[in-house]
């Protein structure tokens, strides 16, 4: 992959998904480490690529990784974002990290946090996942930070099924509307309340093959253990309704109720 035009070294490859390669590189003039995203071309036309592009550049806030610029290179694309060593919320739960109720909470206030101002902006994310939000050390702690805001609705726009994906992707985490191509804010206020279900419970809600959880999305009620903090069971229940309009109506409404949690159980 070596051209002298090219302003990166490619270090090691850090991730893989059905549509794209992530790697680990380095900025060859200022020794910057930066995550390269390599999409799938055959996926994404080039003026659909650019225009979505050149509106995502422009967000700018703590809690998203924050889209650097394009490199080509032969005939690959890459997105060129901000590199987020601690891994990915999947990372923790795959390798049974111990997670305290309160690092869950503030992980889910951090989550809330870039949608609100994503949201602000009019931007929906579309494809929210464990995958998709970045851990950072900061100081003592980690922020949660939110990736590939847009990449599903491009999909969706380019005519290509996400539905498809596996168990551990999309469809776990899809809003009943998401199965007609429909999508809002309360879109990705439902998948948070997947994200904090699984990282409460070490499992989500609904399971199974992507036809398995079109059904359970759509008509299955979920119940609520014992084991979670009774405070927060009307949240998960409030952001998991079936219908768009009796879920929370904005971030800031949800984070409200996570910032009530967090003081009662912790008396923050």
């Amino acid at each position: 992959m070596e051209n002298r035009h090219f302003h990166y070294e490619i270090l090691r490859q850090i991730g893989q998904g059905q549509f794209s390669k992530v790697f680990c590189a380095i900025n060859r003039q200022t020794g910057q480490l930066v995550a390269l995203k390599e999409l799938n071309c055959q996926n994404f036309s080039t003026k659909l690529f650019l225009r979505e592009l050149n509106f995502l550049v422009s967000l700018h806030h703590p809690n998203i990784v924050t889209f650097q610029g394009l490199e080509y290179i032969s005939n690959n694309r890459y997105l060129v974002m901000d590199y987020c060593e601690g891994g990915t919320l999947r990372d923790l739960i795959e390798y049974q990290v111990s997670i305290s109720t309160l690092d869950i909470l503030k992980f889910i206030n951090d989550i809330l946090l870039g949608l609100e101002y994503a949201h602000s902006r009019e931007v929906v994310h579309c494809d929210l996942k464990p995958e998709n939000v970045l851990l950072e050390p900061q100081g003592n702690s980690w922020i949660a930070r939110i990736s590939d805001f847009g990449i599903a609705r491009l999909l969706q726009e380019a005519g290509v099924s996400i539905v498809g994906l596996g168990a551990t992707g999309s469809p776990a985490y899809m809003a009943p509307e998401r199965f007609y191509g429909r999508y809002s804010v309360a879109s990705d206020l439902y998948a948070v309340g997947i994200i904090l279900y699984e990282l409460l419970l070490g499992t989500r809600p609904f399971d199974g093959v992507p036809g398995d959880l079109i059904k359970a999305h759509l008509n299955q009620t979920i119940t609520i253990p014992d084991s979670v903090p009774f405070i927060l069971h009307s949240t998960i229940i409030k952001a998991l309704q079936k219908l768009p309009q009796r879920r929370f109506t904005s971030a800031a409404e949800m984070r409200k109720s996570i910032q009530l949690a967090r003081e009662i159980l912790f008396h923050l």
